[in-house]
């Protein structure tokens, strides 16, 4: 079986501060593949990095006789590969590096990969879970219990990576799968996104909006209000069977 009856909407946006866009994304419906990407801010050569991972996901992908959570792990470590190889052949391109969420609705579950501090989310009913973690020095200092939810609100080193793609030759790969249910919305995103609203005012938006299409442009709209400091990308999947 192939993948499941779907609704998907994607957008992509600069913001209002920063000069180019340096996000990429990943839509396959016919494979059930979507991503997001992160180009490192302040880096060299951060659009060439998310265009060059979700490219080498895709083209993974397209060749990939095997439906399983290890040969997604193994799509996301060869985009880490690629970014990497690049990143020591083009000087313009040195240091530069990429977050990447990915997930592949399969029949009656969703498998998914993700390193960096771009979100993965479900929308189940009243209900919005994050099923991703954020590879952050700060969220690693939460989960610790060394600082509070409420100092890691405002610290000065919360959008520092502490795991990236591109960045070193290997990379640890966070990975897991669920059950899906009728009228589940994925929401994957970067964190233009999630800078500017909390999983709760998403799930309002999205509720709210006549349509999916509707909901991702009211999402977008709401973050560019709320001034839009970073690139804002989010791709968003509704299992409608």
């Amino acid at each position: 079986m192939g993948p499941r009856e779907m609704e998907w909407v994607a957008k992509s946006d600069p913001g209002l501060v920063r000069p180019r866009n340096e996000d990429a994304y990943l839509v396959l419906p016919d494979k059930g593949l979507f991503a997001v990407a992160d180009g490192l801010g302040g880096h060299q050569a951060g659009d060439v990095a998310s265009q060059l991972a979700v490219s080498t996901v895709a083209q993974f992908w397209q060749e990939e006789k095997e439906v399983s959570l290890e040969r997604l792990v193994a799509a996301v470590k060869a985009a880490n590969e690629a970014v990497y190889r690049a990143s020591l052949a083009r000087p313009e391109c040195m240091g530069m590096g990429t977050t990447l969420t990915v997930c592949l609705v399969k029949e009656k579950e969703l498998l998914w990969a993700h390193v960096g501090d771009s979100r993965g989310y479900l929308l189940r009913g009243g209900e919005v879970t994050q099923f991703t973690q954020d590879h952050t020095l700060v969220a690693e200092l939460l989960r610790e219990g060394e600082i509070s939810p409420e100092e890691a609100e405002w610290h000065p080193y919360r959008h520092v990576l502490s795991r990236a793609l591109g960045i070193e030759a290997a990379v640890e790969v966070d990975a897991g799968s669920f059950a899906l249910e009728r009228g589940d919305i994925i929401l994957l995103c970067t964190d233009g996104l999630t800078l500017h609203l909390t999983p709760e005012e998403i799930l309002r938006l999205v509720r709210e909006a006549k349509s999916l299409a509707a909901g991702g442009e009211k999402l977008l709209a709401e973050a560019l209000e709320r001034g839009g400091e970073d690139n804002i990308t989010l791709v968003m999947v509704r299992i409608d069977d």
